[in-house]
């Protein structure tokens, strides 16, 4: 801890000095290139801020100040995790040093490898100078008596505990050739957006090589129907190594998607997942396919009459739009025409609920 303590004044002298020149963040992303053990992520984040630096001219030494501090603090954060040798008596109550201010060990466990070996968890929580609450997961190697960090993720993830994919999916088709250990992450906030990470295990002899998990979900909005996104995080199961997602549509709020779902079969092709079969399940068009369409029409024209009844006829112009849209709705036939269906539908249990859905979110 004293040494990411020592780095964090290093760091606020630094960017007090003035706008450093891009070679100086292009040697601290080669320092932390070498010592973190996520490199496709970091990479990746590189030509992002690049991307940025080139985007905003006027802003480019600010830019530069903030990126030095941010990768000068990562390459001491992975140097002192990977310097940490716990012993297992330990790991249930004393944090391995990833930097976390008040560190509490949240859980503690173990995954056994296909052929045989141990690996220890350990995740944990507190906070940090960069993102405020945050979490870290580490994965340890047994060494005699000490105990080797050989993965690791550390931000706002909301961790859950690793997972391990042994090659096949339930179906009996292979996904990938080898072992895969996810560490999985959510970001904080109502985005929960996906920021975990996937290593490929290769024994006890060499270093875990990281998995790119982050691309597939740039495909799969490619893959998917016009009109329908995944907005959030996916879930996982990572033992068949499949994902899950509600959709949205683009007129949905945050909170609620209404646009059906979507799996997806990943595989690892290289060093990144990639999509496999997709299979989209549109709540819109399921309606469509098991509803009359004189239910769906009653349905459409008794939530825009709700919507033109909430309206104030503020002006002449607007109060013509008023008349116009309820006399286009028949909207005042909307209560006799739903007991002309209830008589037609008196048997159909789904529909009658439907209309008292319809009814109950109208009175909200």
């Amino acid at each position: 801890m004293l040494r990411i303590a020592a780095a964090v004044i290093l760091i606020a002298g630094l960017m007090a000095q003035g706008a450093k020149a891009q070679d100086a963040v292009e040697q601290a992303y080669r320092r932390a290139l070498e010592v973190t053990p996520t490199p496709a992520t970091l990479q990746r984040e590189q030509q992002e801020w690049q991307a940025q630096w080139t985007q905003y001219s006027d802003e480019r030494a600010e830019l530069e100040r903030y990126r030095l501090a941010e990768l000068e603090m990562a390459a001491v954060r992975h140097e002192t995790i990977r310097s940490a040798r716990p012993s297992l008596s330990t790991l249930p109550r004393t944090c391995v040093d990833t930097g976390l201010s008040g560190c509490v060990v949240d859980r503690t466990g173990t995954l056994v490898m296909p052929e045989g070996a141990t690996l220890h968890f350990q995740t944990q929580s507190g906070s940090s100078e960069e993102f405020g609450i945050s979490e870290a997961v580490v994965i340890l190697q047994p060494d005699g008596e000490a105990l080797i960090p050989v993965m690791w993720l550390f931000g706002q993830l909301g961790v859950l505990d690793p997972a391990i994919h042994t090659g096949y999916g339930e179906d009996g088709e292979m996904r990938a050739e080898g072992t895969y250990v996810a560490l999985p992450g959510y970001g904080q906030g109502t985005g929960s957006q996906w920021m975990g990470v996937l290593f490929r295990w290769n024994g006890t002899d060499r270093a875990p090589t990281e998995i790119d998990a982050q691309s597939w979900l740039s495909d799969l909005a490619e893959r998917l129907p016009p009109g329908l996104s995944v907005w959030k995080g996916p879930g996982f199961e990572w033992g068949s190594l499949i994902a899950h997602s509600p959709l949205w549509q683009d007129t949905d709020g945050n909170c609620c998607p209404t646009g059906g779902e979507v799996v997806v079969d990943l595989k690892v092709e290289g060093d990144r997942l990639v999509l496999g079969n997709v299979s989209v399940t549109d709540a819109v068009l399921t309606v469509a396919q098991s509803v009359d369409p004189a239910v769906l029409e009653w349905l459409a024209r008794q939530q825009q009459c709700q919507y033109w009844a909430g309206e104030e006829p503020y002006d002449a112009e607007r109060a013509g739009q008023i008349e116009e849209a309820t006399s286009r709705l028949r909207c005042a036939m909307v209560d006799s025409d739903e007991e002309t269906l209830r008589t037609r539908f008196a048997g159909n249990e789904s529909v009658l609920a439907m209309f008292e859905r319809a009814r109950g979110q109208a009175s909200q």
